[in-house]
């Protein structure tokens, strides 16, 4: 009985603890999602910058799939890009082309499929292509969607202006209206009869060099941002007069995923130099939402961090050194058939292509029986981690040998990232380093098939 008692007591007074504690979270009733709305709401200079994840975060988990939004999520973002179709029997699911193939491991416009369908489908891993591989992963329903994000985040709702009152019934029946961030150019008088209709329907207008002129012209309540899409500083749409007007009811969202969204600011170039990108987007055209393939850099960025640190370990115990910063003479056997499409800006040495890709400045087009030879100098003696940051589309991408001189280490694989654009670093070896200069070549394999992009090789000192 004393026992009892005892316990009876133990659990009132955990009761009592925990109630206590929990008070004011209950009293608030605030969930993430307020926070992010009390954020949206805010014009002023200092209102603070919002993050949006392309597609979700396709890095971790397939595009579009609710493991992207839910790695979105936790890597930072307040809002999750998204892309809605409807199927042939009229269902709402996320995919961004009209056709499931390059994402899925089926074929077929969207609209011609059933929803039955869509669902037996597998997603590839990231990006996609002919040559990804495929994961666990099926294609969501929109409403699936929603009820991930619910409380949690928004979404930018790509692709579906078509389909809005859909997508609106959706948002009302899983009580998420004020999570939608519903987007498109249609005209003025369009779009804002779309919001009368409800308070609660959060619109982003986009703007180009055509649409400029919208802009103070929508009547009564107005967009709560606008998509701002230029590849010109002269343009109208990114003149101080028309980002001032703008700014005083509606916020400033800018695409950095790749050029000409907004000149050449884009994520790699930012993760080269905060002013080639982030900063510059923020600083001179008033940025307050940024839409980005790479949510935890910006994330990091966001809150101070030093982008020249970024991916390394603290202190010096990192080294980088990049692709095209080779050693000259009788690097490579290339053949110099370079694609306008892929290389923007090239640079032809002894046969290696160096290339901007979307900011990021690669040693591309890769080929069997070519060599680059490089020089790293170790201020601390170690082991050290060594890796590469790279990208391809295909299986197998390549494989490639470190000649450090007395020794050589690999074949290492290269693996496919789903896109010449998705670079990724990889792990490549493990070796003791003395302090000095080390001379070493990268070497590709002959008999091997290649077709990758190296951006940098880094070395990570991780202990004696």
């Amino acid at each position: 009985m004393v026992r009892r008692i005892r316990l009876v007591l133990v659990a009132a007074i955990v009761a009592v603890f925990a109630s206590l504690v929990a008070a004011p979270a209950a009293a608030s009733g605030r969930t993430d999602l307020d926070r992010i709305h009390d954020r949206l709401l805010r014009h002023d200079p200092g209102a603070p910058l919002l993050i949006a994840a392309h597609r979700g975060q396709w890095r971790d988990a397939p595009e579009n799939s609710l493991a992207a939004i839910r790695h979105a999520i936790a890597d930072g973002a307040e809002i999750v890009e998204i892309d809605v179709r409807p199927t042939r029997d009229g269902h709402l699911v996320l995919m961004h082309d009209e056709t499931v193939d390059r994402t899925t491991n089926g074929t077929g416009k969207v609209s011609e499929l059933t929803l039955a369908q869509v669902k037996s489908l597998r997603l590839k891993k990231g990006l996609g292509g002919a040559q990804a591989p495929l994961t666990s992963h099926t294609v969501p329903t929109f409403e699936e969607a929603m009820l991930a994000v619910k409380d949690r985040a928004m979404v930018n709702l790509d692709k579906g202006w078509p389909v809005r009152e859909q997508m609106y019934e959706v948002l009302r029946r899983t009580g998420t209206v004020d999570h939608g961030l519903f987007k498109g150019s249609p005209t003025v008088a369009e779009a804002a009869a779309f919001m009368e209709k409800d308070p609660e329907i959060l619109y982003m207008h986009i703007i180009n060099d055509g649409t400029a002129g919208v802009v103070g012209t929508f009547p009564g309540r107005q967009p709560v941002a606008y998509e701002v899409v230029f590849d010109d500083a002269a343009d109208p749409q990114v003149q101080p007069a028309t980002l001032a007007k703008i700014r005083e009811e509606s916020r400033i969202w800018i695409n950095t995923m790749w050029k000409n969204l907004a000149i050449d600011y884009t994520d790699e170039a930012s993760l080269r130099d905060e002013r080639l990108g982030w900063r510059t987007v923020v600083r001179s055209y008033g940025a307050s939402m940024i839409q980005t393939d790479n949510v935890e850099a910006l994330d990091y960025w966001r809150d101070g961090g030093d982008l020249d640190r970024y991916g390394k370990l603290p202190g010096n115990r990192s080294i980088r050194v990049e692709a095209e910063d080779f050693a000259p003479g009788g690097e490579g056997v290339g053949y110099h058939d370079l694609d306008p499409n892929r290389c923007t800006v090239a640079r032809l040495d002894e046969g290696v292509d160096i290339c901007d890709l979307e900011g990021a400045i690669a040693v591309n087009w890769i080929r069997a029986g070519e060599w680059l030879k490089y020089s790293v100098t170790v201020e601390k003696a170690g082991v050290y981690d060594v890796s590469a940051r790279v990208s391809s589309p295909y299986s197998p991408a390549g494989t490639i040998t470190l000649d450090w001189g007395h020794t050589e280490s690999g074949p290492f694989s290269i693996g496919n990232t789903t896109h010449h654009e998705a670079f990724e670093v990889q792990p490549l070896e493990r070796r003791y380093l003395g302090k000095g200069e080390h001379e070493f070549v990268v070497r590709m394999d002959e008999n091997a098939y290649q077709n990758f992009n190296l951006d940098y090789l880094q070395f990570d000192h991780i202990g004696r």
